[in-house]
């Protein structure tokens, strides 16, 4: 069950919750944000001496090769993995491209990685999206709103 975020909070106790989420993760896989995409950087410091591997924009990629990739460099350390989006939902269901590369991703990435989604207000639904048997359900959702941080937690968590 999704929880509802919480409403009375303001940008500094959001922006903690999300630190705390990350705080135990040791390395964090990153995206190069793309026009219509969240710049994390903008909302979330990275835990204090954890590793980022940083996934270059992803035409170009084998989403298992990357993994692999990924796998290699934070080696055995928890993970969290940062994760754009066109559409989100509080269930942590994530519409992409259409391509489908981000979902072979997380298809192919060990489950224990913590998958946290980010996107634009606009971009987030309250109502539940289609979920098809191809899309990786994400963790947590990160809602950028008038420049402050909701964080939504699903089931997952």
């Amino acid at each position: 069950m999704a929880q509802e975020p919480h409403k009375e909070e303001g940008r500094e106790e959001n922006e903690e919750a999300l630190a705390a989420l990350l705080r135990p993760y040791r390395a964090v896989i990153t995206y190069a944000a793309l026009r219509s995409e969240v710049p994390f950087r903008d909302y979330v410091e990275l835990p204090l001496g954890a590793t980022e591997y940083q996934i270059a924009p992803r035409a170009s990629l084998d989403p298992r090769t990357e993994v692999e990739a990924a796998i290699a460099a934070v080696d055995t350390a928890s993970c969290a993995v940062l994760i754009p989006g066109r559409e989100f939902d509080t269930h942590g269901t994530r519409h992409g491209r259409g391509g489908g590369w981000y979902d072979r991703f997380l298809a192919a990435a060990p489950k224990e990685w913590l998958r946290i989604g980010f996107c634009f207000e606009h971009q987030f639904s309250a109502a539940p999206l289609v979920r098809e048997a191809w899309d990786e359900q994400m963790d947590a959702v990160v809602v950028i709103e008038n420049g402050s941080v909701r964080l939504f937690k699903t089931k997952r968590v």
